[in-house]
């Protein structure tokens, strides 16, 4: 039988000693993360998520000893402290995959402490910025020379969702007729692809974009040959910075379409250049009204 090679162990394989797993600091370093890492591509979103509220309270207890009333208490805890619900739904998400893959490994006898904590409900919220806001969010994104703060530009000159400018390849570009052509990455999208129109100032950020020469991606990420994952860490520090601590990143989206028609475009008009609802797939010969967004900012 030919040898398996791996440095992650898998369900059922035991570990040398006891204190190779002490606590879940100890599971989430030597099997979780470098079990996510081949087969994740935002595993850096769990990572921080893992860093940032899991292990400061649970961190350095044995799995064994975690109980569900606690996971419930520290979870609404959350909420309590102004993080949305669909935030701590997803924090909860990464938990339970952790305690999921520990149930694997015979570290939780007793099963899952997360298996029957229930998400919290998504409150229904609608967010817009001011002009004003949008103003002071442009002109500290232009003083930035990260490359994140060029894509939350175009998301905010474009009204596209976050997954088409990140994974937007520099073939897509159509500088001359002012395109972006992305798939379909909405919830009812069916594999087709949309043209994004862009603006002259979208183009001139296109444009401002460092090109990686042996990189497809506008965004090349950190791992060789995939496109940038993670925005979210430099989003969360600026919103803060600029007291914009409710803003969330589809937010821009929004934003986007309450600026068109604010300026007099019609709704359908509006619906087409997002890419969304019935009129989801953008016609090619659609344009960025003259004014739109960048004008009125």
């Amino acid at each position: 039988m030919p040898r398996r090679h791996t440095s992650v162990p898998l369900p059922g394989e035991l570990f040398h000693s006891s204190s190779d797993i002490a606590d879940m600091d100890a599971f989430v370093d030597k099997v979780y993360l470098p079990r996510i890492r081949v087969r994740k591509r935002s595993w850096p979103i769990d990572n921080r998520i893992i860093r940032q509220y899991l292990s400061p309270v649970f961190g350095k207890r044995e799995l064994a000893t975690l109980r569900r009333g606690e996971v419930e208490a520290w979870l609404h805890a959350l909420a309590a402290g102004g993080l949305a619900p669909a935030t701590c739904n997803r924090i909860l998400a990464v938990f339970k995959s952790i305690c999921l893959l520990a149930v694997g490994y015979g570290l939780l006898p007793g099963g899952s402490p997360c298996a029957e904590v229930a998400s919290l409900e998504k409150r229904v919220r609608e967010r817009c910025l001011s002009l004003t806001e949008a103003r002071r969010l442009m002109a500290a994104l232009q003083r930035s020379p990260r490359r994140e703060a060029l894509a939350l530009r175009l998301l905010l000159l474009t009204g596209a969702r976050k997954n088409e400018i990140l994974k937007a390849r520099w073939e897509n570009v159509d500088f001359d007729e002012r395109l972006l052509d992305v798939p379909d990455s909405g919830p009812n999208g069916d594999g087709r692809r949309r043209a994004v129109p862009l603006s002259d100032e979208a183009v001139d950020v296109i444009r401002a974009i460092p090109r990686i020469s042996d990189s497809p991606w506008l965004f090349p990420g950190r791992r060789p040959g995939r496109p940038l994952a993670d925005i979210y860490g430099f989003w969360d520090t600026l919103r803060h910075e600029l007291g914009l601590e409710d803003v969330r990143i589809q937010d821009l989206r929004r934003s986007f379409a309450a600026f068109l028609v604010r300026e007099g475009q019609s709704p359908s008009l509006v619906q087409r250049l997002l890419g969304s609802g019935r009129s989801r797939h953008t016609p090619r010969y659609t344009r960025l009204p003259k004014a739109g967004l960048p004008e009125a900012m």
